[in-house]
């Protein structure tokens, strides 16, 4: 199936202080359209922007393909940008896909067996390899053969020492290009589901629930 023209992006992957949440729009491969969301708390601004760039675009009969990035990533982010993602399709009645945050990053030039490594909560980062693989860890715990090559936010947090045995690939997150690029290697779905590797921090109280009012 060929590619639609018209193609709405969201990636609300990214975490830490420096987290950058992208919303794109292409016609025909190309960005017509963009916004970036700095920094902590942008979820909440991914509905207003997008409706604001999906006036921008005058696409009068909205996107054909909705793309975004499943992760893995920040709780928030994933949450609102993916809930957004799957709404705008059902509204727009179009297609809808899911991407992870490797993949996207695979699909840049010469980073087809790279390997990404994003900034994650609590001083550790994400990893993901080129089949698919995912885990969290501390920099410090990170150890992958030599000369693998590796990409990433996250590359920024190893030492010296161990970026002096990878290949160091220029890139800090995906483009809408790429992520849209990855999304040609996937299925249509109907909701999409966030890649967590964390549990949820969010727990129960320890004498549990309280009992419905009657």
């Amino acid at each position: 199936m060929t590619m639609p023209h018209r193609i709405l992006v969201l990636n609300g992957a990214a975490a830490g202080e420096g987290a950058t949440g992208l919303i794109a729009a292409l016609n025909h491969g190309t960005v017509v359209a963009q916004r970036e969301l700095a920094g902590r708390g942008a979820a909440e601004h991914f509905a207003p922007l997008t409706r604001e760039l999906l006036r921008d675009t005058g696409w009068s009969a909205g996107p054909e393909l909705i793309v975004a990035v499943t992760g893995p990533g920040s709780f928030t982010g994933l949450r609102a940008s993916l809930a957004l993602a799957t709404g705008l399709a059902l509204g727009f009645h179009c297609r809808l896909r899911g991407v992870t945050v490797g993949a996207a990053l695979r699909s840049l030039p010469n980073a087809q067996q790279a390997v990404s490594i994003m900034i994650a909560r609590r001083n550790r980062c994400f990893v993901e390899d080129a089949h698919g693989g995912a885990w969290a860890c501390s920099p410090e715990e990170l150890a992958l053969p030599h000369d693998t090559a590796v990409m990433g936010d996250g590359v920024a947090s190893l030492t010296d020492v161990q970026r002096a045995n990878l290949q160091v690939l220029p890139y800090r997150f995906p483009t809408a290009q790429a992520i849209v690029e990855a999304s040609a290697h996937t299925t249509d779905l109907a909701v999409l589901e966030p890649v967590y590797i964390d549990a949820p921090e969010a727990k129960l109280p320890a004498a549990g629930l309280r009992s419905a009012p009657k």
